[in-house]
């Protein structure tokens, strides 16, 4: 199980590597082929040259031919000689002869260029080039179509072919080459080099980064705003920001979940085992049974509180667990209410629902409203004496709980939606979590919760829950 976190670390790990592979290899590639095309260009420039100084050649000797004693003669010391003599690494070749073939002077043995169908004109002349084999060694062909008006031939045509070896040439493609690599390396080699010292300055926000991420202390969710931060990095700079506001908000819910725990739950544990303790030491019935039966009690309210401070945790981590939807508070407190006439019943109260409307639909969390309304019933329930009347009211954009209990005093009404505060009077227990878990589903819908208390004769409490 080991190696894929390897492998992660690898991939991670070789941002640097892959960048430089990503920009490098298609750089090499196109400095390559560049290479390459310029290397084409420059041979053909070079054939080119060689072309025409072949032509010169040929022109040379078209201008030093005579007709004398009834054949062509050329005077080559005197005119040409140079191009024979003196050429540049290369030997050269001539033979002149007629359109149709007749030997008129030079090498008889010299190839001729083949004839195209329609030739063409090139440097204000008739001239083609082609490549041939003379003495097993390669050459270049020049073939001149010249007019001598003077000849004694019936048609006054000739053709100058001039043999060109390859060594010249040969020497300057090898030293183009050369030359032509030893450029495009060094410019590639340049290339790199301002690659690497980019990739390297470019990553350097992302080091930047990681150095403030991991030296930030366990319990800091603080945004991270790392120095000359690259537009392209904000997203994701932004987003882990986002997860770490999460994260933070996640933890302080626990954390105020095991404090509220641990502070909450260890007075009626402490009673608890005092209130047993108690019972096993007493030896008369009727106290021990009283004892039990407070101690019951005792453990009543701890599941209660136990059930309220989860129920608040849930309410708290809603917005990440659940979604938004169409709810029908008509049809929500018809549902809430029946759940809850058995427990009215056995308390001897009356618990009813009054619609005033049809349908009232909001938008929310069904499994939160459901809490709220709940909360609402059983703190109703929880705080009236028997033979109360409890009913729950839907309005067009409102949902209320009415009671006919003993009321809220109007100093404690600012305070009742406070976790743990308790406005009822010492001997009635409760933990002071359900309406502050209405506040807090109340906030997460967009609704406000109101308080009216008393409502006739200095008793009763209206609770609603208004979307406006």
């Amino acid at each position: 199980m080991a190696p894929p976190p390897l492998r992660e670390h690898r991939a991670v790990a070789s941002l640097r590597r892959r960048l430089l592979s990503w920009i490098l290899l298609p750089l090499a590639a196109l400095i390559g082929i560049n290479a390459w095309v310029g290397y084409g260009n420059a041979v053909q420039a070079a054939n080119e040259a060689y072309d025409r100084s072949l032509y010169l050649a040929a022109r040379t000797l078209a201008e030093e031919l005579a007709w004398r004693d009834g054949r062509v003669q050329l005077d080559v010391m005197k005119a040409a000689g140079y191009l024979f003599e003196n050429h540049t690494g290369s030997r050269l070749f001539y033979k002149v002869t007629t359109p149709a073939g007749l030997w008129l002077a030079g090498v008889a043995a010299l190839p001729d260029v083949p004839a195209h169908p329609q030739p063409t004109v090139k440097y204000f002349a008739l001239v083609q080039f082609d490549d041939g084999v003379y003495l097993n060694q390669p050459v270049r062909l020049a073939q001149l179509t010249h007019v001598m008006d003077e000849s004694g031939l019936d048609d006054s045509l000739i053709q100058i072919t001039v043999a060109e070896t390859m060594e010249a040439r040969q020497q300057l493609i090898q030293h183009i080459l050369w030359d032509t690599l030893g450029s495009q390396g060094l410019l590639l080699l340049a290339a790199a080099v301002l690659v690497v010292w980019g990739v390297q300055r470019g990553i350097r926000p992302l080091e930047a980064f990681r150095q403030q991420l991991a030296h930030k202390a366990d319990d800091d969710f603080s945004p991270i705003q790392p120095p000359d931060l690259p537009r392209e990095l904000r997203p994701l700079i932004e987003t882990l920001n986002s997860y770490l506001d999460r994260l933070g908000h996640l933890v302080d819910i626990r954390k105020r979940f095991l404090d509220n725990a641990a502070h909450q739950l260890r007075t009626p544990l402490t009673v608890l085992k005092t209130q047993l303790t108690l019972a096993q030491r007493n030896a008369e019935p009727a106290q021990a049974q009283a004892l039990l039966q407070a101690a019951r009690q005792t453990t009543d309210d701890a599941v209660r509180l136990t059930e309220q401070l989860l129920a608040m945790t849930r309410v708290e981590h809603a917005r990440e667990m659940h979604s938004p939807q169409t709810v029908d508070l008509v049809a929500l407190a018809r549902q809430v209410t029946q759940e809850h006439l058995m427990r009215a019943h056995q308390c001897g109260q009356d618990l009813g629902l009054e619609a005033q409307v049809t349908h009232c639909a909001v938008q929310g969390v069904d499994v939160l409203l459901h809490e709220a309304l709940s909360n609402l019933i059983d703190n109703a329930i929880h705080h009236s004496a028997p033979g109360a009347h409890i009913t729950v009211r839907v309005g067009p954009t409102w949902v209320e709980v009415q009671d006919d209990g003993p009321g809220i005093a109007a100093e404690h009404q600012a305070h009742v939606f406070e976790r743990f505060y308790r406005a009822a009077p010492s001997g009635v227990s409760g933990s002071g979590l359900g309406l502050a878990i209405v506040q807090e589903i109340a906030s997460q819908h967009g609704a406000v919760v109101s308080v009216r208390s008393p409502l006739r004769d200095g008793c009763g409490t209206t609770i609603r829950l208004c979307w406006t």
